[in-house]
């Protein structure tokens, strides 16, 4: 009897977190080859070492690794406050273990242990929304992009004065000037959901992508103005990042871009959902502008990421989260304090509910491009007492992949 109870418990299946040891990452990079369908030996590819090397693995097994999730810690720019954020990635599932609920309870797990580890949101590119959605994600960060015929930028000139360095990442005018650009903005208070590149991540995006090219504008005094990371695939010139504090940066980016007419034939630019970029061009009828769905966010931490947003009005605030299966700790309501621009938030038992909503509209309105106003009227929030309260949505500048 107990031999077939030992054996019944043995083929249940267990999810846990994972240890690195040679065992486990042959599993995992077997997994993930079949899974993504990649081509190499995943244990001898760099770019996967350096990820893999940076992560917290989670794994089912029933009898052998059926399902995976990694997740990579980075810090995030959240106005002002650099606030831990998981980066997850590489879900998967050997397809005869789908729909039996494995990943489900990797989820549970995975955030269980963010919050231990005081993790308050994580960041995914989602395979399918709706999927997600389940686990309390909400989309929250969106790409404008802009495609145009190469005659399209025949009014745009390189720069008289200040001159572009052309150059790969080890160029290290290059990189000062890019790293700079990209740390000044960071500094202005202004990004909601943004990742802090570490020195690994930068170098990891670099041999990644290693046949993507770097552009820097430095004016007149040798100050970095604007960059540029882009690539040239066949006849098609994509711009993967575009950042300038100035209006003659952009306009030189713009003009090295055109610079290219003759070999390209078509342009793609990835820019912030924010980007006004097409009130430069002077046919913008001329420009297929499109949004896209970028990343998905869950807020794991209601409190601490509540404590972190700007109001933009002072006074008293009780917010209501109703519902949140995975997260049951941030259920309640939570009372909003800005009083000399100092925010301040503390759980409360009995008071009236201003404003309540489930974790997936509280995070559209936190942490992606919804104001509260916008999602009382999508009745994604209900307005209970008709105060008036909004926040400053910020901006996301610089797009990571998971």
């Amino acid at each position: 009897m107990n031999e077939l109870i030992d054996i019944y418990i043995f083929n249940i299946g267990k999810s846990m977190k994972l240890e690195k040891n040679s065992d486990n990452l042959k599993q995992i990079a077997a997994l993930i080859k079949y899974a993504f369908l990649k081509k190499k030996d995943l244990t001898k590819d760099a770019n996967f070492m350096s990820r893999y090397q940076h992560s917290e693995g989670y794994g089912y097994f029933d009898q052998k690794l059926t399902s995976y999730i990694m997740v990579n810690k980075f810090k995030s720019e959240v106005f002002g406050h650099h606030l831990k954020m998981a980066g997850i990635g590489y879900v998967a599932s050997y397809p005869e273990y789908r729909g039996q609920g494995h990943i489900s309870h990797l989820v549970q797990e995975v955030l269980q242990d963010l919050h231990q580890q005081q993790v308050p949101f994580a960041n995914l590119a989602p395979f399918s929304e709706s999927f997600y959605r389940h686990y309390g994600f909400s989309n929250s960060i969106y790409q404008k992009e802009y495609r145009f015929a190469s005659n399209v930028l025949q009014s745009f000139c390189l720069p008289k004065t200040g001159r572009i360095i052309r150059g790969k990442w080890n160029d290290l005018n290059v990189q000062n000037g890019v790293i700079q650009l990209y740390e000044r903005q960071l500094h202005t208070d202004d990004e909601r959901n943004t990742v802090i590149r570490e020195a690994w991540w930068w170098n990891r995006l670099d041999s990644y992508y290693a046949h993507r090219n770097f552009a820097v504008y430095f004016d007149a005094d040798g100050r970095p103005m604007s960059y540029l990371i882009y690539r040239i695939e066949n006849d098609r010139f994509l711009a993967d990042e575009l950042y300038s504090i100035t209006p003659a940066g952009i306009l030189s980016m713009l003009g090295f871009m055109g610079s290219h007419a003759g070999s390209v034939k078509e342009y793609r630019i990835i820019l912030p959902e924010d980007s006004l970029l097409a009130e430069l061009f002077p046919e913008q009828h001329q420009l297929d502008i499109r949004l896209h769905p970028y990343m998905m966010s869950r807020i794991i931490d209601f409190q601490k990421v509540l404590s972190c947003m700007r109001p933009m009005q002072e006074g008293i605030f009780n917010l209501e989260v109703i519902a949140d299966d995975l997260c049951p700790w941030n259920i309640g309501v939570w009372q909003l304090k800005r009083k000399n621009k100092e925010v301040t938030v503390t759980r409360k038992e009995d008071e009236l509910v201003d404003f309540s909503g489930s974790i997936t509209a509280w995070t559209q309105v936190l942490l992606g491009r919804l104001s509260l106003k916008e999602a009382v009227k999508l009745g994604l929030i209900t307005d209970y007492r008709i105060k008036k309260l909004d926040f400053v949505k910020g901006r996301v500048s610089f797009y990571d992949y998971f």
